[in-house]
């Protein structure tokens, strides 16, 4: 198996025939096939079901093909980096981040960070963050932004940029401060991740809690908040970054610290830090203390 192979697979498994695959490639639609052939016989599996009516991914195809995207995505990063360091160019800094995190402290890290390394090219990869993790783990990413809690390891090494209280908003006027059982009195929109703490907390108390929608984007609760179909609970810091762009809602902050959460740097502590990863590491850290 070889990267060649590789992207050739990406192609077939992004078409609707081999013949078609072959067509984009501008090769005989018969070596693609004894190359697709030679592929599964590698893999010992069948990658696509194809006959007269059918052309699809079978599972073993479905994680060939995400595998392969990955392995071809490190690659032309790893010729980039290559050209770059030889030309001194910078290089690559991958990053992946949470999107709460993304339009808050990554826009300030990056603000000061592309002042200091503007020949540094940056890509950033948002997602929930077992995704995040994963591709930190196959090596995408050298550094992630992330929100406690998650699924902590020792092959981990985080770094405390801040603590972010919860801030909660309504439509209706709220008091300074809301407790526990106030908030949840209200109906709610929440994320999955805040719905599932506080759904503990619920338990613990014996408060019911009522959450009728629920979803992934802390964006998305805020739109929902918008139009009056319930409350939101949210991180400060993302309040604070959405006040700055109108936003109308009132807020209260949620006492009690059980849903506090912490924005932490992480890496892996078997891999070596690139020049450009170590450098936003450290602004990171000054950025965050700030």
């Amino acid at each position: 198996m070889d990267i060649d192979t590789l992207r050739s697979y990406i192609v077939i498994a992004e078409s609707d025939s081999v013949s078609q695959a072959a067509r984009r490639l501008y090769v005989a639609q018969s070596a693609l096939s004894k190359k697709l052939k030679a592929l599964e016989e590698e893999c010992g599996a069948t990658l696509i079901e194809r006959d007269y009516h059918n052309f699809r991914l079978t599972e073993s195809g479905r994680i060939m093909y995400e595998r392969a995207l990955k392995i071809v995505e490190l690659a032309n990063a790893a010729v980039a980096d290559a050209h770059r360091a030889d030309t001194d160019e910078g290089g690559t800094l991958n990053i992946a981040v949470t999107p709460s995190l993304a339009t808050g402290v990554l826009r300030d890290i990056l603000k000061v960070f592309r002042v200091h390394y503007p020949s540094v090219a940056v890509r950033i990869y948002e997602g929930a963050t077992p995704s995040l993790l994963s591709r930190i783990e196959d090596g995408t990413c050298e550094i992630a932004l992330v929100r406690t809690p998650f699924t902590r390891s020792q092959a981990y090494e985080t770094i405390v940029l801040y603590n972010d209280k919860m801030v909660v908003l309504s439509r209706e006027k709220l008091p300074s401060t809301v407790g526990y059982e106030e908030l949840f009195s209200m109906p709610l929109i929440l994320t999955h991740r805040y719905a599932a703490m506080l759904g503990r907390i619920s338990e613990r108390t014996g408060v019911p809690l009522s959450a009728p929608i629920q979803c992934d984007e802390i964006a998305t609760c805020i739109a929902l908040a918008e139009t009056g179909l319930g409350s939101t609970v949210i991180p400060h810091s993302t309040f604070a970054n959405h006040r700055r762009h109108g936003m109308t809602l009132h807020h209260a902050l949620l006492t009690g610290d059980e849903c506090d959460t912490e924005c932490e740097l992480l890496r892996l502590r078997s891999v070596g830090m690139t020049t450009a990863a170590r450098s936003f590491c450290d602004i990171a850290k000054e950025v965050g203390s700030k």
